[in-house]
């Protein structure tokens, strides 16, 4: 039978095996269907001489709550590779019902994590300072039930956005997680800073306790304050005890967050040792301008939703963190209104980048964003092989580099030749396919 498309010379990545071939790569419907030397029949072909083609990439941390935008995060983390993402993470996010109702075609494939703040929003807790009481708690429990019965992928809290979440709270729901197989429980942990070991500890107990997957998010961005290596040392101390912990990192020295946050609650120069001169306004009428006293009561006030770049982690320790075997490269992208951190568009060249200059192979770079996220969020994706989905990334392996930057936050990466979704061509020479590709992911009951 005639294959749909045909990839010719190109250098197949093989992060299961850590291998880089030289190959042909046949693709029929959304599927890998030959992987061979011979050239057959194809109704087209793309000649890959000097492009590395690679699963796609896949993002189990993003946001993507602001329905009401037409897919630009989608896209931008289309453009620099990524065919299949996790959003719904920090707690945030709408609930599936929402997102079944009031979303079309994704233009890449797309999960959700149901959020705890979503959660307790549905419960009627406003406020986020607010304790959760037992009957609260109980209709949490019940809509999450719910949530996870119409395909959500698992739970996701943002304890350092509800700094008051009690355990009794925690535990209920971690306990209602138990009950169902393949999800995991995605975990902005309490504190960054100073407190982030015993608040890592506390993720860890959450393992421990219930049997169940949790993946510290954006690791780097809470520790890397002199604490990532002992971080890490406690998530292998737990998994060596049998705790099911993993964790990712995106490759910025800056976070980015809602300045109405908690986060931003007096008090935060001290966490970190840094003032306002190193928070930036990265959307809303301050965008670009370093924060003042003025500048940061205004946005609290009348703007708490726009987003600051606080530039106040150390490089050294985010990149310890990304090389670690254990680590998977997210990108933790989040919009407001179309603007951001770069790390929404550049997230993934750039951490490859980084990998590489880290004396990573090819074949190893890229499994830390394709095959390791996969498994972790037991995704059938980020494999090399005939049968697997055909969701594939061609770039120059000299080419390859982000461009997106603090000034020009969605400005695409250089050296993505094309992006497969579903076996179809998503991305072609920087260009959009003019409909998506993507499907809604949902988890089977």
């Amino acid at each position: 039978m005639e294959l749909d498309l045909l990839i010719r010379n190109g250098i197949l990545l093989d992060p299961v095996n850590r291998t880089e071939k030289r190959l042909n790569l046949g693709v029929r419907q959304s599927t890998i269907a030959y992987i061979g030397e011979e050239t057959p029949a194809a109704k087209r072909l793309i000649d890959a001489e000097g492009l590395m083609v690679s699963p796609g990439f896949v993002d189990t941390h993003m946001h993507d709550e602001e329905l009401e935008d037409p897919g630009t995060i989608q896209q931008a983390l289309l453009r620099q590779g990524v065919t299949t993402a996790l959003a719904g993470n920090c707690g945030s996010g709408p609930s599936l019902e929402r997102v079944m109702e009031k979303r079309s075609s994704p233009w890449l494939n797309l999960g959700y994590l149901t959020g705890h703040r979503a959660l307790r929003e549905d419960a009627g807790i406003w406020d986020v300072y607010k304790a959760a009481t037992e009957a609260e708690i109980e209709r949490m429990g019940e809509q999450l039930k719910k949530e996870l019965s119409l395909g959500s992928f698992g739970l996701s809290f943002g304890l350092e956005y509800a700094p008051n979440t009690s355990p009794r709270e925690i535990e209920a729901l971690c306990r209602i997680l138990a009950d169902h197989p393949n999800r995991f429980v995605s975990i902005h942990i309490r504190h960054d800073g100073p407190e982030c070991l015993e608040s890592v500890a506390e993720a860890i107990g959450l393992a421990e306790r219930f049997r169940i997957r949790v993946q510290v998010s954006h690791l780097g961005s809470m520790t890397a304050f002199g604490f990532t290596e002992r971080s890490i040392r406690l998530i292998e101390e737990a998994r060596a005890r049998g705790a099911d912990v993993t964790f990712d990192c995106y490759p910025y020295a800056a976070f980015c967050t809602f300045i109405g946050s908690t986060v931003f609650d007096p008090g935060f120069e001290e966490r970190w040792g840094k003032g306002l001169e190193s928070l930036e306004a990265a959307s809303g009428k301050y965008r670009g301008k370093r924060l003042t006293p003025e500048i940061y009561e205004d946005m609290r006030k009348n703007d708490p939703k726009a987003l600051i770049i606080a530039h106040v982690m150390n490089e050294w320790e985010i990149r310890a963190c990304l090389r670690h075997p254990l680590c998977a490269i997210a990108s933790d992208g989040v919009l407001h209104n179309g603007e951001g951190h770069p790390r929404a568009a550049g997230a993934f060249p750039r951490a490859l980048r980084w990998l590489r200059e880290e004396g990573l192979s090819w074949p190893e770079a890229v499994r830390h964003a394709t095959v390791l996220p996969a498994e972790m969020s037991w995704l059938p994706v980020g494999r090399m092989e005939v049968g697997a989905p055909a969701d594939l990334v061609l770039f120059s392996p000299e080419g390859l580099c982000d461009r997106a930057t603090f000034e020009d936050q969605l400005a695409p990466p250089e050296g993505i030749a094309a992006v497969l979704v579903n076996g179809q061509i998503a991305v072609e020479d920087g260009v959009l396919s003019p409909e998506p590709r993507g499907r809604l992911l949902l988890r089977e009951p």
